[in-house]
Protein backbone atom coordinates (compact mmCIF):
# COMPACT_ATOMS: atom_id res chain seq x y z
CA UNK A 1 0.00 0.00 0.00
CA UNK A 2 1.28 3.59 -0.96
CA UNK A 3 0.15 6.83 0.05
CA UNK A 4 0.20 9.06 -2.21
CA UNK A 5 0.60 12.91 -2.19
CA UNK A 6 -1.73 15.89 -2.94
CA UNK A 7 -2.66 18.50 -4.48
CA UNK A 8 0.27 20.71 -5.35
CA UNK A 9 -1.51 23.67 -6.04
CA UNK A 10 -3.24 23.60 -2.93
CA UNK A 11 -0.21 23.19 -0.99
CA UNK A 12 1.18 25.92 -2.47
CA UNK A 13 -2.21 28.15 -2.00
CA UNK A 14 -1.84 27.79 1.03
CA UNK A 15 1.57 28.64 1.19
CA UNK A 16 -0.05 32.15 -0.27
CA UNK A 17 1.56 31.52 -3.46
CA UNK A 18 -1.74 33.04 -6.15
CA UNK A 19 -1.74 30.18 -9.35
CA UNK A 20 -3.50 32.62 -11.95
CA UNK A 21 -1.49 31.92 -14.60
CA UNK A 22 -1.46 29.38 -17.90
CA UNK A 23 1.00 27.52 -16.47
CA UNK A 24 -0.35 26.57 -13.24
CA UNK A 25 1.90 25.56 -11.00
CA UNK A 26 4.77 25.29 -13.68
CA UNK A 27 5.27 29.16 -13.68
CA UNK A 28 6.11 28.91 -9.95
CA UNK A 29 9.48 26.83 -11.53
CA UNK A 30 11.08 29.70 -12.53
CA UNK A 31 9.77 32.58 -10.43
CA UNK A 32 9.90 31.22 -7.25
CA UNK A 33 11.73 27.38 -6.80
CA UNK A 34 11.82 27.01 -3.60
CA UNK A 35 7.63 27.26 -3.28
CA UNK A 36 7.82 24.02 -5.08
CA UNK A 37 9.99 22.38 -3.04
CA UNK A 38 8.97 23.59 0.29
CA UNK A 39 5.28 22.42 -0.76
CA UNK A 40 6.64 18.84 -1.90
CA UNK A 41 8.20 18.71 1.73
CA UNK A 42 4.84 19.63 3.67
CA UNK A 43 3.76 16.41 1.79
CA UNK A 44 6.15 14.35 2.72
CA UNK A 45 6.03 15.47 6.46
CA UNK A 46 2.44 14.69 5.79
CA UNK A 47 4.06 10.76 5.85
CA UNK A 48 3.31 10.44 1.57
CA UNK A 49 5.44 7.72 -0.01
CA UNK A 50 5.01 9.20 -3.08
CA UNK A 51 5.28 13.06 -4.47
CA UNK A 52 4.57 13.80 -7.72
CA UNK A 53 6.14 16.97 -10.01
CA UNK A 54 5.60 20.39 -10.88
CA UNK A 55 5.66 18.95 -14.29
CA UNK A 56 2.07 18.58 -15.53
CA UNK A 57 1.35 21.92 -16.91
CA UNK A 58 4.64 21.99 -18.48
CA UNK A 59 5.05 21.16 -22.37
CA UNK A 60 7.44 23.10 -25.29
CA UNK A 61 4.88 24.54 -27.65
CA UNK A 62 2.61 25.30 -24.42
CA UNK A 63 5.25 27.39 -23.04
CA UNK A 64 6.38 28.35 -26.11
CA UNK A 65 3.31 30.24 -26.77
CA UNK A 66 3.71 31.79 -23.29
CA UNK A 67 6.91 32.94 -24.68
CA UNK A 68 9.63 30.57 -23.12
CA UNK A 69 12.38 29.51 -25.23
CA UNK A 70 12.84 25.51 -25.33
CA UNK A 71 15.76 25.84 -23.10
CA UNK A 72 13.80 27.25 -20.66
CA UNK A 73 11.25 24.82 -20.56
CA UNK A 74 13.86 21.82 -20.39
CA UNK A 75 15.51 23.30 -17.38
CA UNK A 76 12.49 23.60 -15.66
CA UNK A 77 11.38 20.16 -16.70
CA UNK A 78 14.24 18.47 -15.36
CA UNK A 79 14.46 21.01 -11.97
CA UNK A 80 10.76 19.32 -11.43
CA UNK A 81 11.90 16.19 -10.61
CA UNK A 82 15.29 17.82 -9.43
CA UNK A 83 13.00 19.83 -6.38
CA UNK A 84 10.87 17.29 -5.42
CA UNK A 85 13.85 14.80 -5.01
CA UNK A 86 15.73 16.87 -2.82
CA UNK A 87 11.58 17.40 -1.05
CA UNK A 88 11.89 13.54 -0.84
CA UNK A 89 15.15 13.70 1.20
CA UNK A 90 17.35 10.02 1.22
CA UNK A 91 14.64 8.58 2.53
CA UNK A 92 11.98 6.28 1.22
CA UNK A 93 9.87 8.13 -0.44
CA UNK A 94 9.35 7.67 -4.12
CA UNK A 95 9.31 10.69 -6.86
CA UNK A 96 6.89 10.85 -9.69
CA UNK A 97 7.28 12.49 -12.77
CA UNK A 98 4.04 13.96 -14.07
CA UNK A 99 2.75 13.53 -17.92
CA UNK A 100 0.19 15.51 -17.90
CA UNK A 101 -2.42 15.54 -20.97
CA UNK A 102 -2.51 17.60 -24.15
CA UNK A 103 -5.68 19.19 -22.86
CA UNK A 104 -3.45 20.78 -20.03
CA UNK A 105 -1.10 23.33 -22.65
CA UNK A 106 -4.25 24.40 -23.90
CA UNK A 107 -5.18 25.82 -20.22
CA UNK A 108 -9.14 25.61 -21.16
CA UNK A 109 -9.98 22.71 -19.24
CA UNK A 110 -9.85 20.34 -22.85
CA UNK A 111 -8.38 17.71 -20.05
CA UNK A 112 -11.80 17.52 -18.74
CA UNK A 113 -13.16 16.74 -21.86
CA UNK A 114 -10.50 14.67 -24.36
CA UNK A 115 -11.93 14.43 -27.74
CA UNK A 116 -9.07 16.88 -28.49
CA UNK A 117 -9.52 16.18 -32.65
CA UNK A 118 -5.99 15.67 -33.68
CA UNK A 119 -3.95 12.66 -35.07
CA UNK A 120 -1.68 10.48 -33.18
CA UNK A 121 0.96 11.89 -35.32
CA UNK A 122 0.15 15.26 -33.66
CA UNK A 123 0.05 13.74 -30.43
CA UNK A 124 3.15 11.59 -30.68
CA UNK A 125 4.73 15.26 -31.42
CA UNK A 126 3.44 17.04 -28.66
CA UNK A 127 4.63 13.80 -26.18
CA UNK A 128 7.86 12.64 -27.61
CA UNK A 129 10.66 15.63 -26.66
CA UNK A 130 9.27 16.00 -23.15
CA UNK A 131 9.14 12.64 -22.51
CA UNK A 132 12.56 11.97 -23.19
CA UNK A 133 13.49 15.25 -21.02
CA UNK A 134 11.55 14.28 -18.03
CA UNK A 135 13.17 10.37 -18.44
CA UNK A 136 16.62 12.26 -18.26
CA UNK A 137 15.50 13.59 -15.14
CA UNK A 138 15.88 10.38 -13.71
CA UNK A 139 12.57 10.24 -11.42
CA UNK A 140 11.89 6.82 -10.02
CA UNK A 141 8.58 6.36 -12.44
CA UNK A 142 5.88 8.08 -14.13
CA UNK A 143 2.82 9.51 -13.07
CA UNK A 144 0.71 9.34 -16.71
CA UNK A 145 -2.19 11.93 -15.09
CA UNK A 146 -5.39 13.00 -15.89
CA UNK A 147 -5.72 11.42 -19.05
CA UNK A 148 -9.44 11.91 -20.63
CA UNK A 149 -8.88 9.56 -23.33
CA UNK A 150 -7.75 6.73 -24.37
CA UNK A 151 -6.16 8.05 -28.08
CA UNK A 152 -3.80 9.95 -25.87
CA UNK A 153 -2.56 6.99 -23.08
CA UNK A 154 -1.90 4.71 -26.53
CA UNK A 155 0.26 7.09 -27.78
CA UNK A 156 2.42 7.80 -24.84
CA UNK A 157 2.32 4.09 -23.80
CA UNK A 158 3.35 3.45 -27.39
CA UNK A 159 6.38 6.21 -26.74
CA UNK A 160 7.19 4.37 -23.82
CA UNK A 161 8.20 1.43 -25.30
CA UNK A 162 10.21 3.14 -27.99
CA UNK A 163 12.43 5.06 -25.76
CA UNK A 164 12.71 1.54 -23.74
CA UNK A 165 14.36 2.58 -20.41
CA UNK A 166 12.31 0.32 -18.46
CA UNK A 167 10.89 2.69 -16.47
CA UNK A 168 8.29 1.83 -14.59
CA UNK A 169 4.50 3.98 -14.84
CA UNK A 170 0.71 4.42 -13.83
CA UNK A 171 -1.83 5.53 -15.96
CA UNK A 172 -4.86 7.52 -14.17
CA UNK A 173 -7.65 8.75 -16.44
CA UNK A 174 -10.10 11.59 -15.16
CA UNK A 175 -13.55 10.36 -15.52
CA UNK A 176 -17.41 10.98 -15.14
CA UNK A 177 -20.12 9.60 -14.38
CA UNK A 178 -20.98 6.25 -16.00
CA UNK A 179 -18.07 4.99 -15.44
CA UNK A 180 -16.26 7.01 -18.71
CA UNK A 181 -13.09 9.01 -19.01
CA UNK A 182 -14.31 11.92 -19.71
CA UNK A 183 -14.17 11.58 -23.36
CA UNK A 184 -16.77 9.41 -23.11
CA UNK A 185 -15.28 6.02 -23.08
CA UNK A 186 -15.77 2.97 -20.76
CA UNK A 187 -13.35 3.29 -17.75
CA UNK A 188 -13.28 -0.95 -18.29
CA UNK A 189 -11.67 -0.24 -22.01
CA UNK A 190 -9.66 1.88 -20.47
CA UNK A 191 -7.92 -0.01 -17.94
CA UNK A 192 -7.59 -2.87 -20.01
CA UNK A 193 -5.38 -1.00 -22.78
CA UNK A 194 -3.14 -0.42 -19.63
CA UNK A 195 -3.30 -4.12 -17.58
CA UNK A 196 -0.78 -5.83 -19.81
CA UNK A 197 1.42 -3.11 -20.37
CA UNK A 198 5.41 -3.65 -19.90
CA UNK A 199 6.21 -1.03 -16.97
CA UNK A 200 2.54 -0.56 -15.78
CA UNK A 201 2.58 -0.95 -12.01
CA UNK A 202 -1.01 0.85 -11.42
CA UNK A 203 -3.60 1.71 -13.61
CA UNK A 204 -6.70 3.81 -11.96
CA UNK A 205 -8.22 7.70 -11.57
CA UNK A 206 -6.98 11.10 -10.78
CA UNK A 207 -8.82 14.48 -10.49
CA UNK A 208 -11.89 12.67 -10.76
CA UNK A 209 -14.86 13.41 -7.90
CA UNK A 210 -14.61 11.19 -5.04
CA UNK A 211 -18.03 9.82 -5.02
CA UNK A 212 -17.30 8.02 -8.67
CA UNK A 213 -14.29 6.17 -7.40
CA UNK A 214 -16.22 2.77 -6.13
CA UNK A 215 -18.33 2.60 -9.39
CA UNK A 216 -15.60 3.22 -11.40
CA UNK A 217 -13.02 0.46 -9.79
CA UNK A 218 -16.09 -1.93 -10.31
CA UNK A 219 -16.44 -1.31 -13.71
CA UNK A 220 -12.89 -2.76 -14.15
CA UNK A 221 -11.00 -5.74 -14.08
CA UNK A 222 -7.48 -5.38 -13.46
CA UNK A 223 -4.22 -7.63 -12.64
CA UNK A 224 -2.40 -4.19 -11.65
CA UNK A 225 -3.37 -2.84 -8.84
CA UNK A 226 -5.69 0.66 -8.85
CA UNK A 227 -4.25 4.20 -8.53
CA UNK A 228 -6.78 6.31 -7.70
CA UNK A 229 -6.55 10.21 -5.77
CA UNK A 230 -9.36 11.97 -6.33
CA UNK A 231 -10.14 15.58 -6.56
CA UNK A 232 -12.37 17.24 -3.52
CA UNK A 233 -15.68 17.17 -5.59
CA UNK A 234 -15.30 20.72 -7.60
CA UNK A 235 -15.67 21.61 -10.96
CA UNK A 236 -13.02 23.68 -12.72
CA UNK A 237 -14.02 26.74 -14.48
CA UNK A 238 -11.62 26.98 -17.21
CA UNK A 239 -12.60 30.81 -17.57
CA UNK A 240 -11.93 31.78 -14.40
CA UNK A 241 -9.19 29.73 -13.35
CA UNK A 242 -10.43 28.52 -10.19
CA UNK A 243 -12.51 25.53 -8.25
CA UNK A 244 -16.20 25.79 -7.81
CA UNK A 245 -18.77 24.56 -5.97
CA UNK A 246 -18.51 22.46 -2.74
CA UNK A 247 -16.51 19.64 -1.77
CA UNK A 248 -17.53 16.74 -0.76
CA UNK A 249 -15.77 14.46 2.13
CA UNK A 250 -13.11 13.29 -0.11
CA UNK A 251 -10.69 11.00 1.90
CA UNK A 252 -13.44 9.24 4.51
CA UNK A 253 -12.20 6.10 5.83
CA UNK A 254 -15.37 4.33 5.30
CA UNK A 255 -14.48 5.08 1.13
CA UNK A 256 -11.01 4.52 1.19
CA UNK A 257 -11.70 1.15 2.70
CA UNK A 258 -14.40 0.51 0.24
CA UNK A 259 -11.28 1.55 -2.27
CA UNK A 260 -8.85 -0.82 -0.85
CA UNK A 261 -11.17 -3.18 -0.97
CA UNK A 262 -11.97 -3.02 -5.00
CA UNK A 263 -7.93 -2.98 -5.17
CA UNK A 264 -6.25 0.21 -4.84
CA UNK A 265 -2.96 -0.06 -3.45
CA UNK A 266 -1.93 3.68 -4.39
CA UNK A 267 -3.88 6.58 -2.92
CA UNK A 268 -3.59 9.61 -2.30
CA UNK A 269 -5.54 13.32 -3.56
CA UNK A 270 -5.32 15.88 -5.97
CA UNK A 271 -6.71 19.19 -6.36
CA UNK A 272 -8.44 20.61 -3.35
CA UNK A 273 -6.87 17.89 -1.50
CA UNK A 274 -4.36 19.78 1.30
CA UNK A 275 -1.49 18.44 3.58
CA UNK A 276 -3.43 18.02 6.27
CA UNK A 277 -5.78 15.54 4.76
CA UNK A 278 -3.00 13.67 3.53
CA UNK A 279 -1.86 13.44 7.00
CA UNK A 280 -5.02 12.17 8.25
CA UNK A 281 -5.44 9.48 5.23
CA UNK A 282 -5.13 6.39 7.08
CA UNK A 283 -3.72 2.87 5.10
CA UNK A 284 -3.24 -0.56 6.51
Amino acid sequence: MFKIDGGLSTALEERGNVLSSALWTGELLRSAPQEIEAAHRTFVDSGAQIIITSSYQLSLSGCRTRGWSDQETTDALMLSTQLARNAAGYGDVKVAASIGPYGASLADGSEYRGNYGISNTAMREFHYKRLEILLASQPDLLAIETMPDMQEVEVILDLIEEIGNGISYWVSYSCKAGSMTNAGQSFYDAVELVDQRRGAVAVGANCTAPELISELLGSAKSELPFVVYPNSGRNWDATAKQWIGSTTSTLNPTAVREWIALGAQFIGGCCGISPKEIAELDLP
